[in-house]
């Protein structure tokens, strides 16, 4: 895992992203801490209505004061988040939050200017290298079905153990270790 240290947030930056000329070879990923509601905040700010409503599974146009807390209680054991960086930007962030008995949430967000280049790919293998140091041994998500990108990341990083549907859901639990294959079509077990 790339955990490089990052400048502080650039809160003088101007109305275009100059970070999206930099290659995803210059993402930098560090784990946050209970201060970073910043990043946070950039990252929120950052998806559109489609991808909050993807991410959150329900229209948010803003963070309550409730969820920011909760999304920024981070303790570096039972809630843990990384975020990926470029030129000291935040443009994605993935989390853990434990569910006990060696198993996590798995949960990420990556700013649609960003999407499509491989660093919901790049947060989701952190999380899974700093699950297993934390020794999880099972991670569970719960994705839209019609988040095929996210899922497509996914079956990428995780060897998928179980996908599950309930209506507009897909429960899927990923083993922390085991390699997922390298090439070709998975069947995905649905129940």
């Amino acid at each position: 895992m790339d955990t490089a240290t990052n400048p502080p947030l650039d809160r003088t930056a101007t109305g275009h992203d100059a970070a999206l000329d930099a290659p995803t070879c210059f993402v930098r990923i560090r784990e946050l801490g209970p201060d970073d509601g910043d990043v946070v905040d950039v990252v929120f700010a950052g998806l559109s209505p489609r991808s909050r409503y993807l991410r959150f599974q329900s229209p948010v146009a803003e963070l309550s004061a409730a969820a920011r807390r909760n999304l920024t209680a981070l303790d570096g054991r039972t809630h843990v988040a990384l975020a990926a960086f470029t030129q000291g930007r935040p443009i994605g962030i993935v989390r853990i939050m434990d569910l006990g008995d060696g198993r996590g949430e798995l949960a990420v967000e990556v700013v649609d200017r960003w999407q499509g280049r491989a660093v919901g790919t790049r947060l989701l293998r952190a999380a899974r290298e700093r699950a297993a140091e934390l020794g999880y041994r099972e991670l569970v998500g719960e994705v839209l079905v019609v988040n095929a990108a996210a899922y497509a990341a996914v079956r990428r990083v995780f060897l998928v153990t179980r996908v599950r549907r309930h209506g507009a859901e897909l429960t899927l639990s990923m083993a922390v270790e085991g390699e997922p294959p390298s090439a070709g079509p998975r069947p995905g077990l649905v129940a």
